[in-house]
């Protein structure tokens, strides 16, 4: 195992907190358990707090592997075509785990497939760990907790790795609860897991972790003050009084500290206050600074409501949760309430809505704190997004302003999907005959953009027809909070939109959006705001020059072909430049599947080392580095370009990029034509 496997430091001193379990992972040919199979299980066998023995079954699924999960696993089919059925594996599988606590992380998804054969074993979920442990984190995927923990090799998609990053991130999940010492929490959690059958074995964890010895803290060495960063600090200062709003790209780490010590300088300066937006991950992970919640949770009434026991083990559940939350969180804001934790545990909901109006005097309390209390606070993207809007409070200093286009379409966007209806016919049967009658409308009309003479179309009359006979349905079916709400939403969808808005009909429904979200942004900033974007390029939509250097990188060589190109034609000029990094917009199964059909290894989001990186285009992030990145069906071309981090990047396009409107979106970036790529090698032009 690698060295920061050392980072948990407690696994010696645990051994009767990690007595006797196996970490299970599985790998499978999709995710629907109905539909799909397994391709691989991995097991890995810790009694005491050391791993015992490791074990491995290749499964050969009934059906071809599809390219995209070979991207993700490096399987393929040649791999398991010697494999055994898993009906031949069974009696082997049942004797190794019987007996046995297993462990995996969003175990629901290891039980859906595995079913009957682990019905008799107690299951510990790592992903519910992890939120009622620390519930403040952004994320708690294998993934990101890999990362933070700073153990395992980082899960690369092979059940058996992941099976024993599961093991390591529990070890330290652990380790750090030791490091705390917080029993009070703990006995909390114990009070509330009381009685949940199907959490007996998070419940006995707990319990474990409750008596066992604590672990001196970790001394983390202090971050030494470069001249560099004083200087950073007082610039954006002094931007916040521009005349004008300032957009600048800093590309450095640990920018939040030096940002709100800005903000407290030019606010006692202005004798104003400053408000530093961030985006919601951030700001829920929030330990020492000042922040103001956009939706605040009164701390006093959620305690009460949180005394009222519950019968049900979700419910309990919820109830574990939120003592954790309200414990944790320094910003008491109410959407850093995790989404696995509504999904999981519906109770969280009434809960809280019953804890949003203050019940105490309690200057503490994050529903009584209001701007000016500080100098300077923290606040989230969403929220002072809506101060713009009504003409903001406060000078704001936009960091990851990069994101903000994006937050702003997410915030106006309106939809009405399929999935949404089809969970709440479960509970009104009466909707699915209207639902089979929408269903049916949407796939008659064209997909795409609603125009005005697409209104009068027979089809969007048929649409409109069944949109109008699920609403009167929905009258009579639903409760009020929630019938408003799904009413509101078809009149949204179904009307001409407002200006700067439009309509766009999918295979699964509706969506509402704004048709240049930077546009409406840039039209509320002004003096006093200041724009940081987190990499190079991230503020081209601000149209003005970056203020402040972003890099000393060189410009990369850019390259565009101008005819349409074939996915088969596209993956042979990539395999003639691999190895690549390959970046498009979703479904990415057809581009995995011509890339493999040309012999290329492929693995998606950097999974492994490979020929081909494919990488799903998303606009709030930049693209990870490699010798050549190759941008193909990405209409954002000159966002893509400033995205990458490659020496080399390609345009290519299955439908042919138009020399005119490259150079001018490309302007100032010395964009050169390709030759086509049936022909000799596509070479750069000479400088």
């Amino acid at each position: 195992m690698s060295a920061p496997q050392g980072r948990v430091r407690g696994v010696e001193a645990m051994a009767s907190i990690l007595r006797r379990l196996c970490f299970v992972d599985i790998e499978t040919t999709g995710l629907d358990p109905s539909s799909e199979e397994i391709i691989e299980i991995g097991a890995v066998f810790v009694e005491r707090g050391v791993v015992t023995s490791r074990r491995r079954w290749l499964v050969r699924p009934n059906r071809s592997i599809p390219a995209l999960i070979t991207a993700l696993t490096g399987l393929t089919d040649d791999e398991v075509a010697g494999a055994p059925a898993l009906a031949e594996v069974d009696d082997e599988l049942r004797a190794a785990l019987g007996g046995w606590t297993l462990v995996a992380h969003n175990a629901s998804f290891e039980r859906s497939f595995l079913g009957e054969r682990i019905a008799q074993n107690a299951m510990l979920d790592s992903c519910e760990v992890a939120q009622l442990l620390f519930p403040e984190r952004a994320s708690h995927s294998l993934d990101a907790l890999v990362r933070w923990l700073e153990v395992g090799r980082a899960a690369r998609h092979r059940a058996l790795d992941d099976a024993e990053d599961t093991f390591l991130v529990l070890a330290a999940l652990c380790d750090r609860v030791l490091q705390e010492g917080d029993r009070s929490r703990l006995a909390r959690l114990l009070v509330h897991l009381e009685g949940d059958e199907e959490r007996t074995a998070t419940h006995a964890l707990f319990e474990a972790l409750h008596t066992a010895p604590g672990l001196p803290p970790r001394v983390e060495p202090p971050i030494a003050r470069t001249r560099e960063a004083s200087r950073l600090a007082d610039q954006l200062a002094r931007w916040l009084e521009a005349p004008a709003f300032v957009a600048a790209e800093l590309e450095r780490e640990a920018l939040l500290p030096l940002a709100f010590e800005a903000g407290r300088a030019a606010a006692r300066r202005k004798g104003e206050p400053v408000a530093v937006a961030v985006s919601g991950g951030t700001f829920r992970e929030l330990t020492d600074l000042p922040a103001l919640p956009r939706r605040a949770v009164c701390s006093t009434a959620l305690a009460r409501a949180l005394e009222q026991p519950s019968a049900d083990g979700n419910g309990r559940f919820a109830r574990a949760y939120l003592s954790s939350w309200l414990s944790r969180t320094r910003t008491g804001d109410l959407e850093s309430i995790s989404s696995f934790v509504r999904y999981r545990a519906p109770e969280v909901l009434p809960l809280l809505e019953g804890a949003t109006t203050c019940q105490c005097e309690g200057p503490s309390c994050f529903a009584r704190r209001v701007l000016g209390d500080e100098p300077c606070v923290v606040i989230t993207h969403d929220h002072a997004l809506e101060w713009l809007e009504r003409g903001a409070p406060a000078s704001l200093l936009f960091l990851e302003a990069d994101r903000l286009p994006e937050v702003e379409r997410r915030r106006t966007q309106r939809s009405l999907e399929l999935w949404q209806l089809e969970r709440l016919s479960k509970t009104a049967p009466d909707l699915a005959p209207h639902l089979g009658e929408l269903a049916t409308a949407l796939a008659a009309f064209p997909q795409g953009l609603v125009t005005m003479r697409a209104r009068v179309s027979p089809e969007w009359h048929a649409l409109r027809e069944a949109l109008t006979n699920l609403s009167h349905s929905l009258r009579a079916a639903l409760p009020g909070e929630e019938r408003v709400r799904l009413l509101s939403r078809i009149v949204e969808v179904l009307e001409p939109p407002p200006p700067g808005f439009e309509v766009q009909v999918t295979a699964r429904g509706l969506v509402r959006s704004l048709s240049s979200p930077a546009e409406r942004v840039r039209r509320r900033l002004g003096r006093g705001h200041c724009l940081v974007s987190s990499f190079r390029g991230g503020l081209a939509w601000a149209q003005a020059s970056p203020v402040a250097a972003p890099s000393e990188r060189p410009r990369p060589l850019l390259e565009w072909l101008a005819e349409p190109l074939s996915l088969e034609r596209m993956a042979a000029l990539v395999a003639r430049a691999a190895p690549v990094v390959l970046v498009a917009p979703a479904p990415l199964e057809p581009i995995a599947a011509a890339c493999q059909r040309q012999g290329l290894s492929i693995s998606l989001e950097g999974s492994r080392p490979s020929a081909v990186q494919l990488f799903e285009w998303r606009r709030d992030r930049p693209i990870p580095a490699g010798p050549t990145c190759v941008f193909y069906g990405v209409r954002e071309w000159r966002r893509a370009v400033l995205s990458s981090n490659s020496p080399r990047v390609m345009l290519l396009s299955p439908t042919g990029l138009a020399p005119e409107p490259i150079g001018r979106a490309l302007q100032g970036l010395d964009p050169r034509p390709l030759t086509s790529p049936d022909g000799p090698r596509a070479r750069p032009a000479a400088s």
